[in-house]
């Protein structure tokens, strides 16, 4: 049977694990709290997301928005490689998704890169209305933008600043205050009752429904507006979407044009490659070249991401520790229960193996590597 040593030494590894996660869930929060406080503006922070895979979208938001002078912006890195580049590049601007999340979330392959429409998408596309909850719970204003768009004017010189919500539309109604197909790659939220309220409805229906964003978005809207919502929604004169912006043609360099919209939005397009030459065609596209970014195939870091953290890693924590040892060998199968009580000291490990070997004067926990992905901003 296995010595009390090597027992208690794996006992105190899966104690400080927990530990130890459970203080760096607590320091990311406090960390993002610190990164909200300096980037905001006027109580407003704007919130984009990119993988690996979209980092040239996220650069060529950022360099229009620069051009703007508009500075209270984080971007939401679904991977390492995203992140580590926008922090570099960027710093004080780029948050780790696992931030937004009280237990880590894991970080997906760079070179996953998802389009509109797929599974993997859908499920990336469900975490924005989290992601927008904790800003306005921090008592911000929080404005969402994708990064398949340039913005040519200053959203907040544009819009009204007291409403529940301000959106932009992709239907063909021309009374936008009436559509029933609100865009979510343009939102901005004031943080009252009522857009809380949304918010967690939108994010309940998405992930029940499995459905992308926008659809369940609407399907909530559609109906929390007969409650009274204070909403407005922006005309498509300012903020066209893209079937409308290629049917009516718009090129942003065509300073002397009558229509002069805020936006490109390369919306109504599947693809990188079609959303990034429908900005190229209307001179909106300053990204530079491919060769500016790096590899998304590079290996890196992924992080332990499960529906129920606490039980779940208390069993991955244990089974490493022991491996690590040398006690197992093999698949745990039945031959080890973690049964987690509240407290993370009070750990029962039961424990039936015929052999055990001498601990090894190296103990490391290794980390899980669930595969999942990164995602572009919505389509």
């Amino acid at each position: 049977m296995m010595s009390k040593l090597t027992y208690f030494v794996a006992l105190i590894c899966i104690c400080t694990t927990v530990h130890a996660r459970r203080l760096t869930a607590e320091q990311s929060a406090l960390d993002l709290e610190q990164r909200f406080a300096a980037v905001a503006k006027d109580n407003t922070v704007i919130l984009t997301q990119t993988s690996c895979g979209y980092l040239e979208f996220a650069v060529n938001w950022i360099t229009h928005a620069e051009a703007l002078g508009i500075t209270n912006w984080l971007t939401i890195a679904e991977d390492e490689l995203a992140l580590n580049y926008l922090n570099t590049r960027y710093p004080g601007h780029a948050v780790p998704a696992s931030a937004f999340t009280s237990a880590q979330r894991e970080m997906g392959k760079g070179s996953d890169v998802f389009e509109w429409g797929t599974a993997a998408f859908s499920k990336i596309a469900c975490a924005r209305p989290a992601y927008l909850q904790v800003a306005l719970d921090a008592g911000y204003k929080v404005l969402w933008s994708d990064m398949d768009t340039a913005w040519l004017k200053n959203f907040f010189e544009l819009a009204p600043h007291d409403r529940d919500v301000v959106l932009v539309d992709d239907s063909e109604e021309e009374n936008e205050q009436i559509s029933d197909n609100t865009c979510t790659g343009l939102m901005y939220f004031s943080p009252t009752d009522k857009a809380k309220a949304v918010l967690r409805d939108w994010h309940q229906v998405c992930v029940e429904g499995g459905s992308n964003n926008q659809p369940a978005w609407n399907k909530v809207f559609n109906m929390e507006r007969r409650n009274s919502m204070d909403y407005h929604v922006m005309t498509k004169e300012l903020y066209p979407h893209g079937y409308l912006l290629e049917t009516r043609g718009f090129f942003a360099n065509d300073k002397t044009a009558e229509w002069q919209p805020a936006w490109v939005h390369a919306n109504f397009r599947v693809g990188h490659e079609a959303k990034q030459q429908f900005l190229t065609d209307r001179f909106a596209w300053r990204s530079g070249s491919v060769e500016d970014y790096p590899s998304c195939e590079a290996p890196q870091e992924k992080f332990v991401a499960t529906e129920y953290p606490w039980q779940t890693e208390e069993r991955l924590a244990a089974e490493a520790a022991l491996r690590a040892m040398g006690v197992v060998t093999a698949s745990m199968g039945g031959n080890l229960a973690a049964e987690v009580d509240q407290q993370p000291q009070a750990i029962a490990l039961t424990i039936d193996i015929a052999e055990t070997k001498a601990p090894s004067p190296d103990i490391m926990l290794a980390e899980a590597s669930p595969a999942d992905a990164s995602a572009k901003p919505s389509a």
